[in-house]
């Protein structure tokens, strides 16, 4: 056994004696550090995570249907129960369109009121504001066909109006009422 380990002994000797003769790319693989490895960068399997954009798409609102009954309900009541347009008007519940043609042209209110007074019945004195109405309406709406341009020019009378003619042309239809508005337009009545 120890002849074997003897040989063994002298076979590494031999080897390393050896090694001093073997050629310098065999030495350097067999007794030099490796050298540092290189760096490898391997391809990405998949694209790394990215949140998802938000995407925001432009769209019109919606168009609300306007329930008429409910804003024909809501707009301020006379003390005879109808609407009271100028009122509606002045608190800006209503909002006014110079006509149906979106190319109509705003006309300029009139701001005159004028005076009509009975012959024979001075204290039912009535004063037409000229303001409200064409706030409202065109001039044409009224002049030539329902009221002459010269005062006092129409023969106006209470029971016509109850008829329908003149005043009463609008005032008991989309206007007050003549036998319960008395004074709104007969302003030296008590209210």
């Amino acid at each position: 056994m120890r002849l074997g380990a003897a040989a063994a002994a002298a076979a590494a000797a031999a080897t390393l004696l050896g090694a001093c003769s073997l050629p310098q790319q065999l030495r350097d693989v067999l007794f030099e550090p490796a050298p540092p490895p290189k760096p490898f960068v391997r391809a990405l399997r998949r694209e790394p995570y990215k949140p998802p954009v938000a995407v925001v798409v432009a769209t019109e609102p919606p168009v609300l249907q306007t329930d008429w009954a409910q804003v024909y309900a809501e707009l301020p009541r006379t003390a005879a129960g109808g609407v009271d347009w100028v009122d509606a008007i002045a608190k800006g519940e209503l909002q006014l369109k110079p006509g149906l043609d979106e190319k109509a042209e705003e006309q300029p209110e009139l701001d005159l009121d004028l005076e009509l007074v009975p012959k024979d019945a001075p204290e039912f004195k009535v004063t037409y504001p000229h303001k409200i109405h064409t706030r409202l309406l065109m001039c044409t709406n009224c002049h030539t066909e329902i009221f002459q341009m010269e005062k006092g020019a129409d023969p106006i009378t209470m029971e016509k109006i109850f008829a329908g003619e003149y005043c009463g042309r609008c005032h008991g239809k989309v206007a007050f009422e003549p036998a319960t508005g008395c004074p709104r337009c007969h302003t030296a009545m008590p209210q």
